[in-house]
Formats: C-alpha cells, structure tokens, sequence
C-alpha cells in the first residue's frame, strides 16, 4: 500500500498497533520535555520500515499557558514494544532536520533520530523569536511616545495662561492634532488627537506673576500596520487611549525669567487587531492597559528686541513613566518592560505685537530623548529593543487673539513640524477664559 500517511495532531497516548503506512506526521504536539506522544503496545515488527516521521512546518509544536521552549529538550514521538524497522530520511549523522512554529511567537529548529529500533524521538536544537513579534514591540514604544506627546499641550497651556496680561480664574481647553512617524523598526505612522481641560488662576506675587492649573488630558490615535508570516503578508489596526490628570505652575518674574513644572497620572491602553498569526492562518490580536506617570521642569528668559517684539528662549526637561504588562496571545505570553523617558528641550520663540490684541510668534527647538527603550520578551525570548533615544528639531509658528481689550476670550493657534526620531506635523488650538 502506499500514500497511506498517519496525522497526530495533538493527542498523545497509546494504541495497540499502527501499520500499513507510508508516514507518521505530528502536528500541535502538547510539549512535554522527556515526554511520550504515541506509545505502541502490541506492535508488529518491522512496521514502520521505511516510513517517514515528520514534524509539520507550521505548528509543529503547541505551548500552553506561557510555556517556555528550550533548546536540548527532547521527546519520544514513537515508542513501541517491538523493532519498528529504520524510518526514512535519516542523513549520514542519524538524524533529520525539521523547522516549525510552535504558536505565534517562537520558530524551533530541531531533528529527528532513531536511538533504538524501538523508538524516534524529535529534540529542540534552537528556539527564535519569530519576526512577526517584532511589531508588538515596536507597538508599545510608539504608545510610549504618544502619551510623551502630551506634556507638550500641557507646556503649551502654560504659556497661554500667563502670556494674557490678565489676572483671575481662568478655564481652558485646547486640541492638539497631530500626524507623526517614529523612528522604531518599522517606522510606524500615528494620527492622534489629545485634549485638555481645566480650571487655573493667574495673580500678581512679590516680584512677578504666579499662574497655576489643574486638568483633566485625554488623547486617542490609531496607526496601520503590515506584518508577515510563512509567507504571507496581513494588515493589522491599531488603536490607543489614554486618560489623566494633573497639576502645572508657572512662575513669571518681572525681570524676564520664569520657572515651570507640572505633574501628570493616568492610565494608557493599546488595543491591536489582526497583529499576528499562527501556523493555520488564525489571525490574533491583543490589549495592554498601563499607568503612565509625567513631570516636566522649564526654565527660560524673555528678551525685549524692540517695542514690538520680544525673544523667549527656553529650556524644558520631560519625564515620562510607563509601567510594564503582560498578557497571553495564542498560548504565548508577551511581557512588557517598564519604560522610561528623558527628553530634554532647548528652543527660541519670537514673539510679535505681544501686546496687542493680535500677535504672531515663530520659533525653533531642538530635543534629544536620552532613554525611551522599550522592551519586550515573548514565548520566554528576548525581542531586540525598540528605542525612542534620539534628535528630534521643530519648528513652529503661532498666532495668538483676543477679540476685544474688555473680552474675557483668549485663542492660540500653533502648527509644528518635525524631523528626526520623530516626523511629522501637529496642530493645537487653546482657548481660555476669564472669570
């Protein structure tokens, strides 16, 4: 007889006898290192002369509950009571080579030998990352970034409160849109919107101005992603949240110095559909949910160049924390790292009519992110790190409106581009008012 091919897919135990076939394929073999999967009680000799043992090229092996795969583990794939014959394929050295997958994120390298003429056995010689995972990990450094995003609104709220000449409660609000692209693997693309709101009060101290606020910061994107496995190529979607609160103050000297710092709290979720696949063309996706914590420090001076126009230069510390996560896809456990990110700021603005009704301001900035590494293990393995760490310049322009001298309305348009570790454009509008 011939063509006759037995499937093991995913069971384990024992039978009387198997004969009359030309192959004995195993497929989603529940690991177990020393292990047994078909065990032959009452075998006939010679029955599996010349027949071919494989392990399938997908799915070869299945992992279950975050079980971890080493190199060197070994299992009895057949083991009978009587000499089975030589199985086929067998190289020079005893042994056939087999690469599978075992679920989305570990592609095993292993072979097949005969140590007895009453068994054949499959041992792990190497277990990789699967490069469909790379995206998870390129992923969470992007959702770092997106929530470094907003202590630049809330910087930006800063200077709106104190830059009105008005003194009082005051609430505001203000959107930042924006399209950005971080230098990650895979160059990942964001368009986002963050949003904030809150209450503050700008009054006259000793030597200067105090302003200080309290707000509530929200921020949503989404991103499209291309990924690949055996072969075969599928588009995933993206989507981010993230919600917080804080506190900003912003102390104004009258001779031309201030002083800034804020702190922020909030949670971070990422939701990914269509991220990964497994060998049976099963397509995954995942959510991660984290708590981000934020501060930032400025110091800067005003220059007076004229009687209508002044130079603001600036320096700005960022820090932004992000907790780590875990959580299962397809059996495989996928652990984030903790994420920690130090940008520091230096820039000049050029203010315009700065105390009219309309006034314009035009500036540039540099920014070098010392940290943002983000790293990730999946199946056990260690994924390359994914890393924010480098230049970013920006330039900006801005026009700020007060409809009237009387008008307890004020309004800031800003647009930025960017280029560097980070690329792309923003746009924000903030209004506040005056009580």
């Amino acid at each position: 007889m011939k063509g006759n091919k037995l499937i093991v897919d995913g069971w384990q135990g024992a039978t009387r006898s198997v004969n009359n076939f030309n192959s004995v394929d195993f497929t989603n073999i529940l690991w177990k290192d020393g292990g047994t999967i078909l065990s032959i009680a009452e075998g006939k000799e010679n029955a599996l002369n010349n027949a071919a043992v494989n392990v399938t090229e997908t799915n070869g092996v299945k992992l279950q509950g975050g079980q971890q795969l080493h190199a060197g583990e070994t299992m009895t794939l057949i083991k009978s009571n009587v000499d089975i014959g030589t199985i086929a394929g067998l190289n020079d050295d005893g042994k056939k080579e087999f690469t599978t997958t075992a679920g989305v994120a570990a592609e095993v390298q292993g072979s097949i030998a005969q140590p007895s003429s009453t068994e054949v056995t499959m041992t792990v010689q190497t277990v990789d990352l699967a490069d469909q995972t790379m995206l998870v990990a390129e992923n969470r450094a992007v959702a770092a970034a997106f929530v470094n995003q907003g202590t630049d609104l809330i910087s930006d709220s800063l200077d709106t409160l104190s830059h009105d000449g008005r003194y009082g409660t005051k609430t505001f609000a203000a959107v930042y849109g924006n399209r950005s692209k971080y230098d990650v693997n895979s160059d990942l693309k964001i368009n986002g919107w963050s949003t904030i709101v809150g209450v503050g009060n700008t009054h006259k101290v000793k030597d200067g101005d105090l302003s200080w606020g309290v707000f509530y910061e929200n921020g949503t994107g989404n991103y499209r992603t291309y990924n690949s496995f055996n072969n075969e190529f599928f588009r995933g979607d993206g989507s981010l949240l993230y919600n917080g609160g804080g506190a900003a103050v912003r102390y104004n000297r009258d001779n031309g110095w201030y002083y800034e710092g804020s702190l922020r709290v909030g949670t971070l979720k990422s939701d990914m559909d269509n991220a990964l696949m497994d060998g049976e063309g099963n397509h995954y996706g995942y959510s991660s949910e984290s708590n981000y914590y934020g501060a930032h420090i400025g110091v800067g001076k005003v220059f007076s160049l004229s009687a209508d126009r002044e130079l603001d230069v600036y320096g700005k510390f960022f820090h932004t924390y992000t907790d780590g996560d875990s959580f299962d896809v397809a059996g495989d456990r996928f652990e984030f790292d903790d994420i920690t990110s130090d940008r520091l700021r230096i820039g000049a603005r050029i203010r315009t009519n700065p105390e009219e009704r309309v006034s314009t301001y035009y500036g540039l900035a540099y920014e070098y992110e010392f940290n943002g590494d983000a790293d990730m293990r999946a199946a056990g393995l260690d994924a390359p790190t994914q890393s924010l760490q480098g230049s970013t310049c920006m330039a900006e322009l801005g026009l700020k409106y007060q409809p009237s001298e009387t008008s307890p309305w004020n309004f800031d348009l800003n647009v930025r581009g960017y280029a560097g570790e980070r690329e792309g454009g923003s746009f924000h509008a903030q209004v506040s008012y005056l009580f």
